[in-house]
């Protein structure tokens, strides 16, 4: 799952730079109950405009939509990020790298029941991440905590610390 690809180091400020990436399973859970209830919407639409869906059409639906969120994780870009010494990298349909001195401050926001870091850079940018994420992940809060001390201990400056 979205888990780190290193172990975590203590308080962040030390140790392997750990990776944290989104896991198949949290790629696919948004995307099924997406095409779960498109498909619901979907019949319930033709039934109420008196149309007719028969067994095997709904059938063909729901094998449709079982067999998309299984495919489409697999080809959805990696999403997630990499601590370095200097910088943050955001990896995901490319990498954009933010260094940690250009970071003012890091929130956790939580968005429909799902909680992810908010990161607030000093151009006055707020870069929500992919990961690490809590949906379907119990160790969110120890994740969260890992890359907020990495911060913590990189942000530059004696008076900043």
């Amino acid at each position: 799952m979205n888990g780190p690809t290193g172990s975590l180091p203590p308080s962040g400020a030390g140790g392997a730079a750990p990776a944290f990436r989104l896991g198949a399973l949290q790629i696919a859970a948004p995307i099924l109950g997406g095409l779960v209830a498109g498909t619901a919407l979907a019949y319930v639409l033709v039934e109420a405009t008196g149309g007719h869906m028969t067994a095997g059409e709904l059938w063909s639906w729901v094998s449709a939509t079982v067999i998309a969120s299984v495919v489409v994780p697999s080809l959805s870009p990696r999403y997630g990020v990499e601590l370095t010494h200097n910088q943050l990298v955001l990896l995901g349909g490319g990498r954009r790298k933010i260094a940690w001195q250009d970071i003012v401050g890091m929130e956790i926001r939580k968005t429909a029941g799902i909680r992810t870091v908010v990161v607030q850079v000093s151009d006055g940018r707020r870069t929500p991440l992919r990961a690490p994420m809590s949906l379907l992940d119990r160790g969110f809060d120890d994740k969260a905590q890992v890359l907020t001390g990495w911060w913590a201990a990189r942000r530059g400056g004696p008076d900043r610390v």
